[in-house]
């Protein structure tokens, strides 16, 4: 799967990563779309 990982302060890098298995009592959420509030990119 896809995913937006931080690799250093202010360094935002799309990637590949394995898909999660979830362990005995743990669910896996598939996340259709997100958002970004315009002040958490200041915070």
């Amino acid at each position: 799967m896809r995913a937006a990982l931080i690799s250093a302060p202010g360094a935002l890098e799309v990637t590949t990563v394995p898909d999660p298995s979830p362990a005995a009592g743990e669910v896996v959420v598939e996340i259709a779309a997100v958002g970004i509030c315009g002040t958490d990119l200041h915070i």
